[in-house]
């Protein structure tokens, strides 16, 4: 399964906001930005742009909003405090995901007047419609759902506070090709994730959160998260040690032994988070994920090693940015990088009227404003 489409209306800044992941030129070379399914190709791994206060954290808090109601996950409750665009304070807040499974087409959209109050939602499968409803004008349509093998479905006990989708998928045996099963599979997987300064800020994946150290300790990652470290410029040796009290920790190895938490710099605390995502998702396989700010610490340098390890993951990614190194068409396309701006977000390739080129220097034309939304 993959995210096609999203819209979201009236969040935080957003009074309206439309990403299409489905159009894709015919670019012949990065295509390993690209995915092939049963639709066509969608897009695998997207650069967004976009100056400061252009949105780019919030379009992801936008997108990882359907994991808040949806599933039991490590959410970011600080994160949708101010919900509704301050402009329309009082005006309900709507989102719209389009997803692609096996050639089928998924629509599920919902509106909320706060992060925990739905007043609507609704689920198509192929526009064939499993069920609506909508409290504003007291209509339901639940006909259908027998068609899709949900039957004798108890709705007294519904919570009214929550999703439907949610209670059919928890309340009924739901088969391994079952559309719903997917959804919420795909729903439960999703990750959100950025280092900042007080740590390891994430949503989605887990029920609860790790200890960076512990989990590197535990699974006997050490010297492979010193040789990871080696490799992106972070010369140094580690070893595990105890502390006073007694708790094993990750020190730098010298003649005084440095404890790491306290003494690592911002960038490679940076690189600790990134390598704790990379080795967990060996274990917990993400369905789609956001790297907001993903390089905000690293050298460029470095910053276009990770990206390239994140292209070879076989996952749906994000990454929003503000390094225009990371612009050429080795690594990157133009139509898999996109400019969020006045509340409109469009690849690069819909911003101009040049044909695009391989032999086109992206940075150049990006910073000679050639690309305006």
């Amino acid at each position: 399964m993959m995210l096609k489409r999203f819209e979201v209306t009236n969040f935080k800044q957003f009074n309206s906001l439309k990403w299409d992941f489905s159009k894709v030129r015919n670019y012949d070379f990065s295509t390993d930005c690209l995915i092939d399914l049963p639709c066509g190709k969608l897009i695998k791994t997207a650069l967004v742009y976009g100056r400061n206060s252009s949105g780019k954290s919030n379009l992801g808090f936008a997108i990882f909003d359907i994991v808040q109601h949806l599933v039991d996950k490590v959410t970011r409750p600080d994160a949708y405090l101010y919900y509704a665009n301050a402009d329309h304070p009082d005006d309900p807040v709507s989102f719209k995901y389009t997803f692609e499974l096996d050639g089928k087409e998924l629509l599920y959209q919902y509106t909320k007047t706060s992060p925990l109050e739905l007043v609507q939602e609704s689920l198509y499968v192929d526009n064939e419609e499993v069920f609506s409803w909508n409290q504003k004008t007291n209509t339901s349509n639940f006909r259908n759902l027998s068609s899709f093998g949900f039957k004798n479905l108890n709705f007294v006990y519904k919570d009214s506070k929550l999703s439907f989708l949610r209670y059919l998928a928890n309340n009924s045996p739901l088969s391994e090709n079952s559309p719903i099963k997917n959804l919420m599979d795909f729903v439960g997987s999703m990750l959100w994730f950025r280092r900042v300064d007080t740590g390891n800020s994430f949503m989605g994946l887990l029920s609860v959160s790790d200890n960076l150290d512990s989990f590197i300790i535990s699974h006997n990652l050490t010297e492979k998260f010193e040789n990871f470290l080696n490799e992106h410029e972070v010369k140094e040796r580690l070893k595990v040690a105890k502390s006073p009290d007694g708790r094993e920790g990750l020190y730098f190895a010298h003649q005084q032994a440095l404890p790491f938490f306290s003494v690592a710099s911002s960038g490679t605390l940076a690189l600790t988070v990134l390598f704790y995502w990379y080795e967990l998702l060996k274990i917990n396989q993400p369905s789609f994920i956001f790297m907001d700010e993903f390089d905000a610490f690293y050298h460029f340098e470095v910053a276009e090693k990770i990206f390239n390890l994140a292209k070879k993951l076989n996952i749906q990614t994000i990454l929003t940015t503000h390094n225009t190194n990371l612009l050429k068409h080795a690594n990157t396309r133009a139509d898999c990088c996109f400019l969020l701006q006045n509340e409109v977000i469009k690849p690069f390739s819909d911003l101009t009227q040049r044909e695009i080129r391989e032999g086109n220097n992206l940075e150049k034309l990006f910073l000679s404003h050639e690309f305006e939304c």
